[in-house]
């Protein structure tokens, strides 16, 4: 049996703010990151793995495939850390544009 091994995404650290809710809820909650890849992002939370969460934050670099900017991302939590972080895979990710008076 031949295995195939798959490298992980790049993780950057980046402290900054991110707003999350549980996928559906009204309430959104303010934290910080710690990293963040192009798959997925470790934030500070208390979830369970499994949950689905929508997630949103500005970068200012560009990580992997996602350029800088405002970016509201959906995916699911994946691990938990003893820290009271929690990692979520990204499933879908796209830009919010900034409506101007």
């Amino acid at each position: 049996m031949v295995r195939t091994i798959i490298p992980r995404a790049k993780r950057v650290p980046l402290e900054i703010p991110i707003t999350y809710r549980i996928a559906g809820d009204d309430e959104w909650v303010e934290t910080r990151m710690l990293n963040i890849s192009e798959s997925g992002v470790l934030f500070g939370a208390v979830l369970e793995p499994g949950t689905p969460v929508e997630v949103v934050f500005s970068t200012p670099v560009q990580v992997g495939a996602l350029a800088p900017g405002k970016i509201v991302c959906s995916g699911e939590v994946v691990r938990t850390t003893e820290l009271g972080a929690v990692a979520a895979r990204f499933e879908e990710c796209r830009f919010l544009l900034e409506v101007r008076e």
